[in-house]
């Protein structure tokens, strides 16, 4: 490493034969390197994104490493943030390219929610940890490993299945949706379910729909938008999940159902389904992201971890001193600092005109201050 390191910022589809090959290569060598999030497709597709961008930091005029991203004033998000589960940079960690120097170098404040660190822990930031399910093996492998894990949980999933199959007839799986409409029911879903929780709709500025039908309409054999649905006997559909997908990792992506179903567990049937499917299908692993669902802890387990921070740049950032200040206060007002911060990251994120992101604000500080609230009562 005797050169210098240099950053060149480019549109995504700016990316030349060469730094493609350099990138794909770096995947198959670099350890973590290998989910989806972090193809280069995944970038292309996002190529249409507000602010879009590609630092590619070059040593000697060779690609060493890559980060997607864009750009909201000084602030810098990963490329496709709020959707975007998990990032990073693609290169070796012996770069040294950590969230820091990333801002540094881009001159901004850098917010990160899954950074993927191969390097290991990153200073003063959050641990989160990611949940995944081995499917390797074959379903019947695959069953035995999940009902050992949580047998009362997965006979309580039959019992659920028994009476869907007794009101609605047995289920209809399907592993691989093609209909345009089924990803729109999936968005007109979690956009009411948003409205419910009182979360920010992060469907409502159109960029976010946008990029998952580009995922779909450009689909290859082993890479894109991934859709499974659920109906009954009769047709109607009663639950469908889009994911990420590179024909070795399924990651969950946008689950949902039709609550009028709910009491016979159609969503959690559909993920057991296509875990099964997947597992038959020769996949690695099943991805839930990183949280800590109740769902999900039974139907996955802790697999390594992201992290959760910001990194500021030359300039002092006054709403990230603020931040600083409420995270020394008392319990309710540190809860109140990260609640708003993350839910003013898929704000910044999906706002791109100045009114949608008022009213944005708005409505965020006050759920987050009921949040907080009811938290300390």
């Amino acid at each position: 490493m005797n050169e210098a390191l240099e950053m060149e910022i480019i549109r995504p589809d700016a990316l030349r034969p060469e730094d493609r090959a350099a990138w794909d290569a770096l995947r198959a060598t670099e350890p973590g390197l290998d989910h989806p999030y972090l193809d280069p497709r995944y970038t292309l597709a996002a190529g249409a994104v507000p602010g879009a961008a590609v630092a590619v930091f070059r040593r000697g005029g060779r690609a060493v490493g890559f980060f997607p991203f864009q750009r909201r004033g000084r602030l810098i998000q990963p490329l496709g943030a709020p959707l975007t589960d998990y990032h990073g940079v693609i290169a070796a960690a012996a770069e040294g390219l950590d969230p820091a120097t990333v801002a540094r170098r881009l001159g901004g404040v850098l917010r990160v929610g899954g950074w993927l660190s191969p390097a290991g822990e990153v200073p003063g930031f959050i641990v989160r940890t990611r949940l995944a399910t081995d499917v390797t093996g074959g379903r019947t492998a695959l069953a035995a490993r999940l009902e050992e894990r949580s047998h009362r949980f997965f006979k309580n999933m039959r019992r659920l299945r028994r009476g869907f199959e007794r009101e609605h007839g047995e289920p209809i799986f399907t592993w691989d949706e093609r209909d345009p409409a089924v990803l729109d029911w999936i968005i007109a879903r979690k956009r009411e379910q948003y409205r419910r929780s009182r979360r920010h709709d992060v469907f409502a500025c159109g960029w976010t729909g946008d990029l998952l039908r580009t995922l779909m309409e450009t689909r290859s054999a082993d890479f894109g938008l991934h859709l499974a649905s659920l109906r009954t006997a009769a047709g109607e559909l009663v639950a469908a999940e889009a994911s990420l997908e590179d024909g070795r990792t399924l990651h969950l992506w946008f689950p949902t159902y039709d609550a009028a179903f709910a009491r016979h567990g159609v969503g959690t049937l559909l993920t057991r389904l296509e875990m099964e499917e997947a597992a038959e299908r020769g996949y690695r692993s099943v991805d839930f992201g990183a949280g800590d669902e109740g769902y999900k802890t039974a139907l996955a387990e802790p697999a390594g971890v992201v992290f959760e921070g910001v990194a500021e740049g030359p300039r002092p950032d006054l709403t990230r001193m603020a931040g600083r200040l409420m995270a020394g206060g008392p319990g309710p007002l540190r809860r109140f600092e990260l609640s708003l911060s993350r839910r003013f990251d898929i704000i910044n994120a999906c706002e791109t005109r100045a009114a949608d992101w008022w009213a944005g604000a708005a409505g965020a500080a006050a759920a987050a201050a009921r949040k907080s609230l009811g938290a300390s009562a």
